[in-house]
């Protein structure tokens, strides 16, 4: 017989008298473990990973006390990172981009590019980048000023990766009284809706744009409001608090006559 054969045939009798024997299987389960613990300890050791558990200090002489260590799951695994040495690539001890990139920077920020297009004038460097954002005076104007327009970048990236027609449909179905920001902030949400396939916790789809459009006009004016409440046009809603300070409604006072507050 075939040895690949007798091994297969060993295994499935293992296996078929575990199922007949619960109690003998509990107990061949255990010893295969510590007949296996070994060989696993080997192999880590081969390796490195005993050598990398066994570290106290990171490369740069900090050590890792459960303050200082960050766990980050990659590859299946779990590593550990410093985060004195994450503090001191993001604090202000590295040197200035030179001239030209500065420049270049800023008229990235000027030009309001997305932000993978102005990092690559630093080398997709985060850390140089913001270092002189905190330390250039222009350079920290012209940030907050991009920072604005991150909703209307977005959904103009959205707008490129989606299909022209798309975007028309969409386009065809919203009001005319809404500014152009306000629409190309609407498609945006539409075109990311169908992009994961749910809205609202639903399955969307672009075929379902225009029964639901006015789910994402509605959205839009809750995260972007501009009427002024208490006036003529939006009264108070009647559960309104009438004092900041106490549990008294405007139902309450519609409710009840001015004569009941007047003292015997």
């Amino acid at each position: 017989m075939p040895l690949k054969d007798a091994v297969n045939r060993s295994y499935d009798g293992y296996y078929s008298h575990c199922k007949l024997h619960p109690a003998w299987a509990r107990r061949a389960q255990a010893l295969v473990e510590r007949n296996a613990q070994p060989g696993k300890l080997r192999k880590l050791e081969q390796m490195g990973v005993l050598a990398k558990r066994a570290k106290t200090h990171c490369s740069r002489g900090h050590r890792f006390t459960p303050e200082n260590t960050r766990l980050r799951t990659r590859c299946g695994g779990v590593q550990r990172e410093c985060r004195q040495c994450e503090r001191d690539r993001q604090a202000d001890r590295g040197p200035l981009p030179k001239p030209e990139v500065l420049a270049k920077l800023a008229e990235a920020l000027r030009r309001k590019l997305t932000f993978n297009s102005i990092l690559r004038h630093v080398r997709n460097d985060c850390c140089a980048f913001y270092r002189a954002v905190r330390q250039v005076p222009e350079l920290r104007a012209l940030h907050e000023e991009w920072k604005k327009g991150t909703a209307e970048r977005k959904a103009r990236a959205n707008i490129r990766t989606g299909d022209k027609k798309r975007v028309a449909l969409v386009m065809d179905l919203l009001p005319a009284h809404l500014s152009q920001s306000a629409k190309l902030q609407i498609v945006g949400a539409v075109i990311e809706a169908h992009r994961v396939r749910r809205y609202r916790g639903k399955p969307f789809g672009i075929t379902k744009t225009k029964s639901r459009i006015k789910e994402f006009i509605a959205d839009y004016w809750r995260d972007n409001p501009t009427k002024a409440y208490g006036d003529i046009k939006t009264p108070w809603s009647l559960d309104a608090p009438l004092y900041d300070d106490g549990a008294t409604t405007l139902a309450d006072r519609a409710t009840r006559s001015i004569w009941d507050e007047v003292p015997l």
